[in-house]
């Protein structure tokens, strides 16, 4: 209801233009508004805590900009906001990283304070959790069908199970993350208090554009946690569904730091100049950020056109309180002004391009959220199930060869295989070798794994691939940020900072496959990689941490009650290491490619790759004129408006209604106990909806490519004859 009422407020506010009210009672109204608006968003949000635990966190994120910069206004008036901001950079780290330190020493204070198989189920019931008896019949109490058949003490030492109650029976509260959320809730604070001072150390600079440029840096880190959070889906998708909104909380709680330090005055000024500069310096990478923004907010331009289409009847109508009409031809329009500049702005873009790219982003979206984090996921817990049973030699060969065969996907990264190994060497081993060995046997093989698989990944991927001019002018070969690799991936030093960083930081196939194709030397390359260990010991620790959380002894009771604790703290060094060595790795490829311009000359241009583009220049004007919107027949532009409507629904339906496209499922269950022993259940019926969508948008863009390409062909013949 309070959401209900909060939209429909601020539905009629915007249909009376309270945005232009400029009298001073109108500016009273104008403000109540906003915070009204804002009120009613807060209150929705804490009246669904229940379903959306990490909503709170979220409001953190959104509201700590705000009174930083109220303070501001109070305290320090006098000073610029750009400048005050900048300020917060180092007391923001310092407050992060102290709350994460508190956190840990808390954690490890009481028995009572370790998030266990005890604290769970306890604090599940006390929340008010419901229990999941459809899944587990079995579990309910004989006495009362809407209660568990285990008990708690006062003291919640133990779980007791009476006769008949399987210890199994706990998973009822598996998919209840409210009070992992609340307990792990400090250090989720401290990563957003991290996430804003990184972005505070970019309003550093005097240079508008390079804030722009700073900002879509944040973009790459927003795109990366999708492909991080995707890697650990298989620990908690849960807790990756968590971290994926604080980030985009954090993120647009950074925006709202850099539009409180320009001023409005400062806008108007300096923006048409601003952006002219930005499409002289970036315009060729313009289409695909437009590509982009359609594919994030087609729904929403949508709804905002149907909203502008009320708005302006509502204008017509002539009320004292709405904008007045002033010209014919607005009076003529059946949308607002802003409106139909923003649809003759959207009209004036190549749209066959800037819908290529949308649908090319999608692609990118869904391999990440489907393939990587579902289908992997999936594939690796079988694998875990069916070499258990086995000695700890003949898994580790099986590892070996199935790791590298999902190493040589160029999708696949290598945290899952981590996970993975960090939990069948311990299932299979632990007789064996003992805990401590497992885990420095399964660190081992991973760290061979991986360098056996930059072995081919380069060897016999890159520099076969080298061979082809096609490959070399595909990964642009010739470009800046090619070169900048080559400098820093072929210097002499093994363990460079940057080196390594990029080594660990960049995505494992394409890094690799790109020294390959750079033709680098093998044996620095993988000396330089050997540094990766410190992001694979955290991986597979959780790993093997999740794997021991759900030991329990005979009397049914956890064998490893504290393996929860560590297995978060892992999977959260995991995310800090891979984060900080991608950081590191860009910054050196932009010092790079910024100040040893004369070095990035002296680079030979390959020969091969200029002729084909200079013979392909012709063929790329002819494609981009036989593409323009208003020549394109109209069949053409509907299979491609087509193509576009069903990679945006799919994005949509599987990041919003993920929870009814695919089965809660993770790398520690089973497809006989979870899925009802047939994988295909990991899908439900909106996820198969969801996957024809994708699979149509596909075909029907690989239709209008060859329709494209063959206008083209025949451009370019009649322009030669």
């Amino acid at each position: 209801a309070a959401g209900i009422g909060t939209l429909a407020f601020i539905t009629t506010m915007y249909l009376f233009d309270f945005p232009d009210w400029k009298s001073p009672a109108g500016k009273v109204c104008r403000k109540a508004t906003w915070w009204i608006f804002v009120g009613g968003i807060t209150v929705v949000i804490l009246l669904t805590t229940g379903d959306y635990p990490y909503g709170p966190i979220c409001l953190f994120a959104l509201y700590t900009p705000m009174w930083l910069v109220t303070i501001k206004n109070v305290f320090f008036s006098d000073t610029r906001t750009r400048t005050y901001v900048s300020w917060l950079s180092g007391p923001l780290f310092f407050v992060s990283l102290l709350t994460g330190l508190v956190w840990m020493v808390w954690t490890f204070l009481r028995d009572e304070n370790e998030w266990n198989e005890v604290t769970r189920v306890y604090y599940a019931e006390s929340a008010g959790c419901k229990p999941d008896f459809e899944t587990y019949p079995q579990c309910a109490s004989e006495s009362d069908p809407e209660e568990v058949c285990f008990t708690i003490p006062e003291e919640y030492s133990e779980i007791v199970f009476p006769e008949g109650c399987d210890p199994e029976c706990t998973k009822v509260y598996d998919n209840c993350l409210n009070t992992f959320i609340l307990w792990v809730g400090p250090m989720l604070v401290g990563m957003v208090l991290f996430f804003m001072s990184f972005f505070c150390t970019f309003l550093r600079t005097e240079n508008d554009e390079k804030d722009v440029i700073n900002f879509a840096k944040l973009w790459i880190f927003l795109l990366f946690t999708v492909w991080l959070t995707s890697a650990l889906a298989g620990v908690a998708a849960g807790v990756s569904t968590a971290l994926l909104a604080i980030t985009l909380a954090s993120f647009v709680g950074s925006a709202i730091f850099m539009a409180s330090s320009i001023s409005s005055s400062e806008r108007r000024v300096q923006t048409k100049g601003f952006w002219e500069r930005i499409k002289d310096k970036w315009g060729a990478h313009l289409d695909a950020v437009r590509g982009l923004v359609v594919v994030l907010t087609a729904p929403i331009a949508v709804i905002y056109l149907f909203m502008s289409v009320l708005n302006q009847a509502v204008r017509k109508i002539g009320l004292p309180i709405s904008k007045s009409l002033q010209t014919d031809e607005e009076r003529k329009d059946f949308v607002t002004s802003r409106a139909r500049r923003q649809i003759e702005t959207f009209r004036s873009w190549d749209r066959s391009k800037v819908f290529t790219y949308a649908v090319f982003w999608g692609f990118a979206f869904m391999v990440m959220q489907v393939i990587v984090a579902r289908f992997t996921v999936l594939f690796l817990s079988w694998l875990i199930e069916k070499t258990t049973p086995l000695g700890l030699w003949a898994v580790t060969g099986i590892m070996i060869g199935v790791g590298l065969l999902m190493f040589m996907l160029p999708p696949v990264p290598g945290v899952p295989i981590y996970l993975t190994l960090g939990i069948v060497t311990l299932a299979t081993g632990r007789e064996t070798l003992g805990i401590i060995g497992c885990m420095l046997y399964g660190a081992a093989v991973s760290l061979c794994l991986k360098l056996l698989a930059c072995t081919l990944q380069q060897k016999a991927i890159g520099e076969q691939l080298s061979n082809y001019v096609s490959v070399r002018k595909a990964v642009q070969i010739n470009s800046n940020l090619i070169k900048s690799m080559r400098l820093i991936l072929g210097q002499r030093r093994w363990f460079s900072v940057d080196k390594v960083a990029i080594l660990i930081g960049g995505p494992d196939w394409p890094t690799s496959v790109l020294c390959g194709l750079m033709k680098l030397d093998l044996f620095p390359i993988l000396l330089g990689t050997t540094p990766v260990i410190f992001l694979i010991l955290p991986t597979m620790l959780t790993g093997s941490f999740t794997y021991m959380s759900g030991l329990t002894l005979d009397d049914g009771q956890l064998e490893f009650p504290w393996a929860g604790v560590l297995a978060t703290m892992s999977a959260a060094l995991t995310a800090i290491v891979q984060f900080g060595s991608m950081i590191v790795a860009a910054y050196y490829l932009e010092q790079t490619a910024s100040q040893r311009t004369e070095e990035l000359d002296a680079i030979p241009v390959d020969v091969e790759v200029k002729k084909l583009e200079d013979k392909e220049k012709n063929l790329n004007r002819c494609y981009t004129e036989v593409t323009q919107w208003q020549l394109v027949p109209w069949t053409a532009k509907l299979t491609l408006q087509l193509s576009l409507v069903c990679m945006v629904a799919c994005c949509y339906m599987v990041q919003l209604f993920s929870s009814l496209c695919f089965a809660d499922y993770q790398l520690t269950y089973t497809i006989d106990e979870n899925l009802d022993g047939d994988w295909t259940n990991l899908i439900l019926p909106l996820g198969r909806v969801a996957l024809v969508l994708f699979a149509a948008s596909l075909v029907l863009l690989y239709f209008f490519r060859v329709w494209a390409k063959c206008e083209a062909k025949k451009l370019a013949e009649r322009s030669i004859s």
